[in-house]
């Protein structure tokens, strides 16, 4: 279990360092707010593609194999990003990391391999620590690298990113062992050892399961949209540079590793995953209602967006556990691998929709459509928990 969470951690950091960079690069090369979050938007596009597939392939051949090739992968992605010197080159490298951006949801597969439901959610809680910790260090380290020589570059930052990718993929290789059983488990089904899995359609006709797959899509949406959006208000209400931003960014990402590691066990021991989602819907309108009454300041910012990215990040561990949980442990890879991709979508419409609604009205009115996201994720989580009590009685 810690060289899968080491290995996204290690990954992570490499992503989280081209977050700061990337909109200020957009800029350079002659575009804007909304061609920026189409930068974003391509890498999670891709995402949606791919996951689902790598899913499905660590479940044939295993979490390991899987894991490695999508490491490997992002090695080769992040190189190209580094040699980048136009959007359209940007754009294609942007791609082929979000194609191999499946690695998310084999390491939740793994993670599931190695849990049962007593833990399953404070182990999708430390995958997201780690990637707390990767959006912490990650855009701390970009902002200081993606400012050498004075104007934003990509090279330096790209590179380390890539060597970043390959640490995780030599660590897979040499300490992870394959955790997945189910192709070859004759406890599942003893009369026939040699079953093959289930279709993957299998995923979907638990009862709910289409609306908690919607809960992926809708929460990716706010949180992508706070993502892209986030440094240009900064640079637009706050004057900050692409450094100040990667802070912003860093302390956000300590404040969401702290919880995910360190509250999200302990939640949903005491209150279970649906209430926890609640806690965490609640404290995220908090923070959007703080940065609309408040002075428009650094202290706001500092205050409110760790509020808003904190609450929303409680919902992934809490609704991969109960996919986990209601999905037969054949498919977990399809099942978590469709929960990564369907959130992948999500973080292809939240950018643009964020993008097109701050250059069309004001840097504040895509927090607005944050705040939306929030909303419908607390009436399912109440709907659920009225569902639960109505079949205890």
């Amino acid at each position: 279990m810690p060289v899968i969470i080491f290995a996204v951690f290690i990954d992570l950091l490499g992503f989280g360092i081209i977050i700061p960079i990337l909109p200020f690069l957009t800029l350079q090369y002659g575009g804007d707010a909304l061609l920026g979050a189409a930068l974003m938007s391509v890498y999670s596009l891709t995402t949606f593609l791919a996951g689902p597939l790598w899913g499905r392939l660590s479940d044939k051949i295993g979490r390991r194999p899987a894991l490695a090739a999508t490491f490997f992968g992002s090695t080769v992605a992040y190189t190209m990003l580094a040699f980048s010197d136009s959007l359209i080159m940007l754009f294609v490298a942007r791609a082929m990391s979000g194609m191999m951006a499946g690695n998310v949801g084999i390491a939740m597969a793994a993670m599931s391999d190695l849990t049962d439901e007593n833990n399953r959610g404070r182990a999708m809680g430390l995958i997201g620590a780690a990637f707390g910790l990767g959006f912490a260090f990650g855009p701390f380290i970009g902002g200081l690298l993606g400012g050498v020589g004075g104007e934003p570059n990509v090279f330096i930052p790209g590179l380390a990113a890539a060597a970043f990718s390959f640490t995780a993929m030599m660590l897979t290789l040499r300490f992870m062992p394959e955790t997945s059983t189910a192709g070859h488990d004759t406890t599942l089904n003893e009369s026939e050892p040699d079953a093959p899995l289930p279709h993957w359609t299998a995923v979907l006709r638990a009862p709910g399961a289409f609306a908690l797959y919607a809960m992926f899509f809708i929460t990716a949406v706010g949180q992508s949209i706070c993502f892209a959006i986030t440094p240009f208000w900064a640079n637009a209400i706050l004057g900050w540079s692409q450094t100040q931003v990667g802070f912003l960014l860093a302390g956000v990402g300590l404040c969401v590793a702290a919880i995910q590691s360190l509250a999200v066990g302990p939640l949903f021991r005491v209150f279970g995953e649906v209430k926890a989602l609640i806690l965490g819907a609640v404290t995220h309108l908090t923070g959007i209602l703080l940065l609309f009454i408040a002075p428009a300041h650094p202290a706001t910012a500092i205050v409110a967006f760790p509020m808003i990215m904190s609450g929303l990040t409680i919902s992934f561990p809490a609704l991969n556990s109960l996919v986990s949980m209601r999905s037969d442990r054949r498919v977990q890879g399809t099942a978590l691998g469709l929960s990564s991709g369907i959130s992948a979508l999500g973080r292809v419409f939240g950018p643009l929709s964020g993008g097109f609604i701050f250059e069309g009205f004001s840097a504040y009115t895509p927090y607005l459509a944050v705040a939306l996201t929030g909303a419908i994720v607390l009436t399912w989580a109440v709907f659920e928990i009225r569902q639960l009590a109505s079949r205890a009685i």
